[in-house]
């Protein structure tokens, strides 16, 4: 549409056709992007944005319909005066101006559905990662009950087993192991259950009862173990006895190697012997390959490796019987039994029998301590689980102990910082303020040239340290994510004109060249003004100082969106480009971080603590931007900030806790009660020094302050001008003080003894008596919005110039002034001294002249000169004779001997426990002393 109305206005202006082409270009975009608006705002449902859009579509063609066709038909009909008319383009702009309204409302509409939409996709994560922590906690809970009844499932299987295996060894062939579902046992059993139905079938098979009786004995023993060692020796024990041979030897078979280890023998020596065979290879290995039985006599060589031990020597066996282990089609090993006699049909019938039986032992033994190996690995899986989450538990007490010791730095950092912001800055602002107070008051009081000179040092390096300071400052405040973003519409070149205004007078004593280069269309972009503003005084500041002879340039461009998400107004680039020293590269990476400086050795060239750029780059950031650097060693260097040309909403909200924050501690600094301040307690008011009756135009001021040298600043940098100031350094009587004096303005400091200024002002802004007052707060504390918040009229950060603060106390008092009372000097003191009654000329003091009549004797005890001068001018209006002591003992002296009708007296704790008991004796011995109590301590 901006496009339509500039082409329409450069053709009706021109009369050159080709503006046209932006007018219909932008006729046809607009068509366009409205109907893709349309289906994208009926696709997600945002019923108001389509409103928004037809609205629009209604205003613009209204625009084209009444202004924009009627304009080109007059163009057309060469009518240019009809075109060119101030009444017909004035409606047309009003026209536009709708359009641009119904823009406005369509982008704040299609903000607040896609801030919806968002809402509701957010509410849908946290639902779908509950449903999932959910989810995982039933898993966890159906696992942990699946191995529990898994264990007791497998439990009462080797109970049953055990059960029908004690059946079997008392000789019950018919006791069977039910079998249970999804058992790891079932194997075993299924394995058991057929052995019990092949010994029951071979006992129905053997006749001979013998052989019967024979099978029965190995059987029993073969299924009273799992134990497949210890069942082997025994079962060889029993087959040797049983069947009269001398050897026996059970190979097994491993799968993995594929080869038969021996693993168990009886009545063999195979010292330096072959223990294990390959498939097919020897008698074993031969009948493991072809899985059937084997009978050796003694005539054949393979006999020669089963040798017999006897009390005579080694005989070789006469016979040998190999036998193969097998279980369905799985074999589990060779049994070899030898003998030195030739072995009978009914041994190998046994021995042949009983093989199945021990093949069935075997697969259960190696079945078993498979299981075992299982449940021990399972073990120690639960007992590293368990490990893992003690270490766990243990790591998470640590990072929680090491984030709680984190916290107490950071609030510790946060608290140095905060004291030592009003530690130093404070007496800075002193420093600068008098030293320009002393360099406007040179005309009146001149400075010898050294002395000038001297008084341009103290001030140019105050402010240098001040800046110092608030670099560190600002950059513990970014870090602690404190920093607000105040967003408004910034003029480039004018922002950057004041930038170079401010840093000419460097770059003139440096006799380097400025210049300033803002690409053509740029006009405004929507940023942080005062941060931007920070941005370019950094580093166009260490450009001049890293630059010796030659320019410093700086050029504002515009870049395209980095992305879809961006504004559609793009970004800016503003470059800084100096012909100064360069940087070299494997630096660059490094400059960034805060202290880091190029040349950091003793004898650097340049100062600095090395937080410009760390600054920049913050603040770059905090404004949706980023930095860039080109640099050259010896060439010079160009550092680049990229911002949205329309910076989103990135306020930073505080949560101001308010309650929290009117019942803070304070940690600023006490200075002594007896230095010197600007006002003195008189019981219920505090009273200026040297007070002076108000002029009709002149404006009272209360300033608060625990600070003298502020005090007397802010006084010092008002004179000359409307105002008067009452300093109150006390804080715990400023509310006293303000409600008896009722100023036209306030001052007040937040750091303070006693009451903070937070305190101070809530009390002012609760009270109806004191609401209206303005209040000005002047510290060292940048947090504007908690001072709005509670009611303060400005906010001013020390060191606060004296035309910042004329100008605010003019634009404060310009309102309807309060009614205004003078000092308590004046009114509260003389109506004291009225009712004493006259004496006589024998109660005077001692060596004072009457002048010829009765004067009324004071006795002021205290301890500040200001004090007495400013009764003492009191007395001279009203004809008393003053009498000053600041000693407790010489009080009782002076009492004593003067007999005064009026004590006015400050004492602290100490002389008040001492003087208490004789006072009061003489007091009461006098004959008539009313006693002003002007105490601050305890016990007076």
């Amino acid at each position: 549409m901006i496009d339509q109305e500039t082409g329409l206005r450069g053709y009706i202006a021109t009369g050159d056709a080709s503006f046209l082409q932006p007018f219909n270009d932008g006729q046809r975009h607009f068509a366009s992007y409205v109907q893709q608006l349309k289906n994208a705002s009926a696709a997600e449902g945002f019923h108001q944005t389509e409103l928004a859009v037809t609205r629009v579509e209604d205003r613009v063609t209204h625009w084209t319909s009444l202004y924009a066709d009627p304009q080109l038909q007059n163009m057309r009909n060469g009518d240019l005066k009809a075109a060119r008319a101030d009444k017909i383009n004035a409606l047309g702009k009003g026209y536009f101006d709708d359009v641009r309204s119904s823009v406005a409302l369509l982008q704040t509409t299609s903000d607040n559905d896609l801030a919806s939409l968002q809402s509701q996709v957010l509410t849908r994560n946290w639902l779908f990662l509950g449903l999932l922590i959910a989810l995982t906690l039933v898993v966890c809970a159906f696992l942990w009950n699946t191995f529990r009844l898994y264990i007791a499932v497998q439990r009462e299987q080797l109970d049953n087993f055990k059960f029908a295996a004690t059946a079997f060894r008392d000789g019950d062939l018919t006791a069977r192991v039910q079998e249970s579902r999804d058992s790891e046992f079932n194997e075993i059993v299924q394995t058991f259950n057929g052995m019990a139905d092949v010994l029951q079938e071979q006992q129905s098979v053997l006749k001979d009862r013998d052989i019967l009786e024979q099978v029965m004995q190995l059987n029993t023993l073969l299924a009273g173990s799992l134990d497949l060692a210890d069942l082997m020796q025994h079962f060889f024990q029993k087959l040797l006895d049983l069947l009269d041979v001398q050897i026996a030897a059970l190979y097994l078979y491993d799968d993995e190697q594929k080869q038969l280890n021996l693993f168990s023998s009886r009545g063999l020596q195979f010292s330096g012997r072959q223990s294990c065979f390959a498939m097919g290879e020897g008698l074993v290995g031969q009948v493991a390959q072809v899985r059937e039985p084997l009978l050796v006599t003694r005539h054949s060589p393979a006999t020669e490796i089963f040798s017999i031990k006897t009390i005579v020597g080694e005989v070789l066996p006469s016979t040998l019987y190999h036998v193969p282990l097998v279980q369905g089609n799985e074999l589990l090993g060779v049994l070899a039994v030898g003998s030195v006699f030739t072995m009978s049909e009914r041994a190998r019938n046994v021995i042949q029998v009983v093989t199945s039986s021990l093949a069935t032992a075997v697969r259960n033994t190696q079945t078993y301590e498979h299981t075992q190996r299982q449940a021990l690995a399972l073990a120690e899986y639960a007992h590293q689980q368990v490990e893992s989450n003690q270490v766990l538990r243990q790591q998470r007490d640590e990072l929680t102990v090491l984030n709680a010791a984190l916290e107490e730095a950071n609030r510790v950092r946060s608290q140095f910082l905060s004291t030592m912001s009003h530690e130093l800055r404070t007496p800075l602002a002193s420093i600068i303020g008098f030293s320009q107070i002393i360099m406007r008051s040179e005309q009146k009081f001149p400075l010898t040239s050294r002395q000038h000179d001297n008084i341009e040092r103290i001030l140019k390096n105050a402010q240098h340290l001040l800046s110092l300071i608030n670099d560190v400052l600002d950059l513990a405040k970014i870090e602690a994510g404190r920093m607000d973003i105040n967003t408004s519409e910034v003029n480039v070149e004018e922002l950057l004109s004041a930038v170079m205004d401010e840093t000419r007078s460097m770059a003139l004593n440096r006799r380097l060249k400025l210049a300033i280069s803002v690409e053509e269309g740029i006009s405004t972009i929507e940023t942080d003004a005062r941060k931007l503003r920070q941005i370019l005084l950094n580093l166009i500041s260490n450009a001049l100082k890293f630059t010796e002879e030659g320019s410093v340039t700086v050029s504002a461009v515009r870049r395209p969106a980095a992305n879809a998400n961006n504004d559609a107004g793009g970004q800016i680039s503003i470059s800084v480009t100096d012909t100064g020293i360069g940087i070299d590269r494997d630096r660059q990476e490094h400059i960034f971080e805060a202290f880091y400086q190029v040349d950091s050795s003793n004898s650097r060239s340049y100062g600095g603590t090395g937080l410009g750029l760390s600054i920049v780059r913050e603040l770059t950031v905090l404004l949706g931007g980023k930095v860039e650097i080109q640099s050259e060693k010896g060439v010079g260097s160009t550092f680049t900030i990229v911002l949205p040309m329309r910076l989103r909403d990135q306020r930073l909200i505080q949560d101001m806790r308010l309650n929290t924050l009117l019942d803070q501690k304070n940690t600023a600094s006490t200075s002594p009660e007896n230095e010197l301040p600007l006002i003195a307690d008189t019981g219920t008011l505090r009273v200026v020094r040297n007070v002076e009756p108000l002029a009709d135009d002149a404006y009272l001021v209360v300033a608060v302050d625990d600070n003298p040298d502020v005090l007397q600043l802010i006084s010092a940098s008002l004179e000359q001008t409307p105002y008067r100031v009452v300093g109150v350094q006390d804080s715990s009587k400023a509310i006293e003080v303000i409600q008896e004096l009722r100023p036209r303005v306030i001052t007040l400091d937040i750091m303070m003894p006693r009451i903070n200024g937070w305190q101070i002002l809530h009390q002012l802004k609760s009270n109806p008596l004191t609401a209206s007052i303005p209040v000005i707060l002047l510290t060292v504390l940048e947090d504007r919005s908690a001072g709005y918040v509670l009611g303060a009229d400005e906010y001013l950060v020390k060191p606060v110039a004296r035309d910042s603060l004329l100008r605010v106390l003019q634009q404060l008092t310009t309102r309807e002034p309060a009614p205004l009372q003078h000092a308590a000097a004046e009114s509260q003191i003389p109506e004291v001294l009225s009712t004493i009654p006259p004496i006589s000329a024998e109660t005077l003091v001692p060596g004072q002249d009457t002048g010829g009549g009765l004067r009324k004797p004071i006795l002021l005890v205290h301890n500040e000169p200001d004090i007495y001068g400013l009764v003492d001018k009191l007395r001279e209006k009203t004809g008393y004779v003053l009498q000053k002591t600041s000693e407790g003992q010489d009080l009782l002296d002076l009492i004593e001997k003067a007999h005064p009708d009026l004590l006015m007296m400050l004492l602290h704790a100490d002389d008040g426990k001492f003087l208490g008991d004789r006072l009061k004796s003489v007091i009461e011995q006098s004959s008539s002393s009313p006693l002003t109590d002007d105490s601050t301590g305890p016990g007076v």
